[in-house]
């Protein structure tokens, strides 16, 4: 007999404002048990265009949230109608792979799910899936004007900064012959992903190991993306059908 498959922990990343960040996690967690961290940054958009999609310098939260695979859909179905993230400016919301999890934490999250409530239609395809890539640019922080200026050139419409610090790297330092900056910036970009290659390109000209950004640059899938226009109508609830 086939083995019977069994769930796994995915990562869900959403960037909302302050306010929406608690209301997010809350309403996740009404449906299944998940783990979700939050921390600030801030968008880096200066044209009206970004302005429109919401991205603008304004504070942002970036909320990080372990929850079972077996229900991505419905939870990404849920971040759109409880932000109503099918309007312009209210954010976005984006899953990832995960590789590897702390068994314990896996257990808790994918072992006897709690039942979804009702509320919402689930949708049936995952509309944005392999579209995407979310490009992480970590560099010096006196060099955020350059960079930015560098992945737009490129294609990028815009990102979000964390203010981040390197902690002890010693070694790939000496391996590599580059010390680098302790406080540092990180820009994260989600672009489709036939630009993505132009846009990392375009960031380690200005912010690579060898340059004074003294920087890294890499990717990682997105298997699915609500928000910013992205959002299909399968993710909204039908309200004339409640």
């Amino acid at each position: 007999m086939p083995q019977k498959q069994t769930d796994k922990a995915k990562l869900m990343i959403s960037i909302v404002s302050p306010d929406d960040a608690p209301i997010l996690a809350n309403a996740l967690s009404e449906e299944t048990r998940s783990l979700h961290f939050t921390f600030l940054a801030r968008g880096t958009a200066k044209s009206n265009v970004m302005e429109y999609f919401g991205l603008s310098g304004a504070e942002k939260n970036i909320v990080v949230s372990v929850i079972p695979e077996s229900m991505e859909r419905r939870l990404l179905s849920v971040a759109v109608n409880s932000l109503k993230l099918y309007l312009v400016g209210k954010g976005i919301a984006f899953t990832v792979p995960l590789t590897a999890l702390s068994s314990l934490i896996a257990d808790a999250v994918v072992a006897d799910k709690v039942p979804a409530k009702g509320g919402g239609k689930m949708p049936t395809k995952m509309p944005t899936a392999n579209k995407y890539d979310l490009i992480a640019v970590v560099y010096r922080q006196e060099l955020s004007d350059a960079v930015l200026e560098a992945t737009r050139s490129a294609g990028a419409v815009g990102g979000t900064l964390v203010h981040a610090r390197t902690l002890s790297s010693a070694g790939v330092e000496q391996f590599v012959g580059v010390t680098l900056g302790a406080e540092t910036e990180i820009l994260l970009i989600l672009t489709k992903r036939e630009l993505r290659n132009d846009i990392m390109k375009a960031a380690q000209s200005v912010a690579g190991l060898k340059t004074d950004g003294s920087g890294v640059v890499f990717s990682m899938p997105v298997d699915a993306l609500v928000g910013i226009g992205t959002t299909s109508d399968e993710y909204r609830e039908k309200t004339e059908e409640e």
